[in-house]
Parts: structure tokens; C-alpha cells; sequence
């Protein structure tokens, strides 16, 4: 997830713009773990699998999803999908987001 801290360290002073990440893993020390070694420099949540993939609608993980500034879902990206290391193709997202 090199990518997101990229794009995070581009967007980080545009107030328009929040990173969070959710994390559905069961397993805390996991997740601790991966926490410490990733140091991701955005807020990290953490939600219940089923409920989470119920509630968002998803199967594939990762999943990204790029919501608006009224919390619609206008762009998201299930499983691995090419953009997944492209700090560009997170910043096209963005970008498009912030268009009037």
C-alpha cells in the first residue's frame, strides 16, 4: 500500500481531501502488527468483516472506494486491480472528485 502514503503526502495539506483506511481483519495482533510495520500516516478504523462487506456491498478485498464530500461512492476499485500501486491512478480519482 506504498501507493497510498504516495498520494496520502500529496493531499495531506488539501483540506478537501481525508484518507482513512478500514481494516476487516479478525485477528488484532495481525493487524497490529501489519499497523507497525505499514505506519500508515492517515486515521485507521476498524470494523467488523461482516458487517463491514454487508453494510459497503463488497466481496473482493481490497477494496477502495472513493467517496465525495456529500458521502456518495463515485468511484471504487474491488480486488486487485491495476491502479493498486499507481500513486497516479489514486491521484486521477482525487482529482476527479474535486471538480465542481
Amino acid at each position: 500500500m506504498p501507493h497510498l502514503k504516495t498520494a496520502y503526502a500529496k493531499y495531506q495539506n488539501d483540506a478537501a481531501v481525508a484518507f482513512v483506511l478500514v481494516s476487516i481483519d479478525d485477528d488484532d495482533k495481525r493487524l497490529h502488527r501489519f499497523l507497525d510495520e505499514m505506519k500508515f500516516p492517515f486515521t485507521v478504523l476498524h470494523a467488523n468483516k461482516d458487517e463491514a462487506q454487508q453494510k459497503m456491498g463488497f466481496d473482493d478485498l481490497p477494496a477502495t472506494f472513493y467517496v465525495d464530500r456529500d458521502g456518495i461512492v463515485r468511484f471504487e476499485a474491488r480486488g486487485m486491480e491495476s491502479h493498486g500501486d499507481s500513486p497516479d491512478r489514486v491521484s486521477w480519482f482525487i482529482e476527479q472528485l474535486k471538480q465542481p
